[in-house]
């Protein structure tokens, strides 16, 4: 039996950054990160992963966009000269206006939102046409200079390394029972891990857990699609349009992502596969004759009901937590996330609301019962 400080259920991106700042606010902490697969699987391994911090057809500023990017572009940076890795494209991300209305609402936008200084700009037609020759119907659009695509597997996989370098351990075995005994204790296999506090943060499967079922959280298939291209390609900026299209290599695009609510399994399918090679083939009709297909890829989002996470204690368990439903968003807003959740688990103070738990009536009223009972045994 290995005892920890923290065991962290869960190596993706939610999981990586709680541990990584755990172990930065507490040198001395002993954590646990324990994954069913291996790192760079699963939801939070897309190929190629886009940083956007506007969202919705009104294209407003996500929630605190700013500080969640200057944290992202400072672990990146960490994380590759650790690596010595190119693990992103900052040639920012283009929004284009399908119709007037949409550019009305994007131009509008860019006069109502706060955005910080040099964030966003309004490209005329002749102006985005000279960034990316060929984009079809092109009524102009927002330019996103903070935008940005990562190197997702590539990324957590050197992310992983950089954190085994500060004391962190990893294992990996499939799949584990998670209990409460004294301690909480973790069983995989013929390996038990014990720790005073446990930590889900398992994506869309956190709900498979017997203590997280309750979670007012939907399964979202991805699906995507990686094309070779004749032409160079890495000095495009990334297309928002319905899904994504983005730049993951010299001569290498990434085209999603399908959003299947409803699925049969988490596979690539020819369906999925004939949508994205019909994207690419209407907003870039020139580039994809310079095109082949290669492969797809496809994993399972958490969304949550406000697009916000998760993140907080179980309201009847003392030492258990989660951080899940990072949703299309988790690139954006793991590490800031990350950092409000190891402060908390390690100093107990507050979450933002906005991403608490206890936002919803529901937990609000679990929590209470639970108070309730407890009172009652103390009696």
């Amino acid at each position: 039996m290995q005892k920890f400080d923290v065991i962290i259920a869960g190596g993706g991106l939610a999981g990586l950054s709680t541990a990584a700042h755990l172990v930065e606010i507490k040198k001395d902490i002993r954590v646990l990160v324990y994954d069913a697969n291996q790192i760079g699987e699963g939801a939070s391994g897309v190929p190629g992963g886009m940083v956007n911090p506007i969202t919705g057809q009104k294209a407003t500023l996500a929630w605190r966009a700013e500080t969640s990017m200057q944290m992202l572009e400072k672990r990146i940076q960490n994380i590759s000269s650790y690596s010595g890795l190119k693990l992103s494209y900052e040639n920012g991300v283009i929004r284009p206006a399908i119709d007037e209305k949409l550019g009305k609402n994007f131009r509008s936008a860019i006069k109502k939102s706060r955005w910080p200084k040099h964030w966003i700009d309004w490209l005329s037609p002749d102006d985005l046409a000279r960034r990316i020759p060929g984009l079809k119907d092109n009524s102009g659009g927002l330019f996103i200079r903070k935008g940005k695509v990562i190197q997702t597997p590539e990324y957590l996989k050197a992310y992983a390394a950089f954190l085994t370098d500060r004391n962190v351990t990893f294992k990996f075995g499939g799949p584990y029972n998670l209990f409460q005994n004294t301690d909480w204790v973790l069983e995989s296999g013929s390996e038990t891990f014990t720790a005073p506090v446990a930590v889900v943060t398992s994506g869309h499967k956190t709900r498979e857990n017997k203590y997280w079922t309750e979670l007012p959280m939907k399964s979202v298939k991805g699906q995507l699609a990686v094309y070779e291209c004749d032409e160079k390609v890495d000095t495009l900026p990334a297309v928002s349009a319905y899904g994504y299209i983005a730049p993951v290599d010299t001569h290498k695009l990434v085209v999603g992502s399908t959003y299947e609510h409803h699925f049969h399994d988490e596979n690539p399918d020819d369906q999925g596969a004939a949508l994205l090679d019909q994207k690419l083939a209407e907003l870039l009709p020139d580039l994809y004759t310079k095109c082949r297909y290669l492969h797809s890829w496809s994993g399972i989002r958490a969304t949550t009901p406000d697009r916000l996470p998760l993140v907080g204690k179980h309201p009847e368990f003392n030492g258990l937590f989660t951080f899940s439903g990072l949703g299309s968003k988790g690139l954006l807003y793991s590490e800031y996330i990350g950092k409000l959740f190891a402060e908390h688990l390690i100093s107990h103070t507050d979450l933002p609301n906005e991403i608490s738990l206890y936002r919803l009536s529901k937990y609000r009223d679990l929590r209470k019962l639970a108070k309730e009972k407890q009172d009652q045994k103390a009696k």
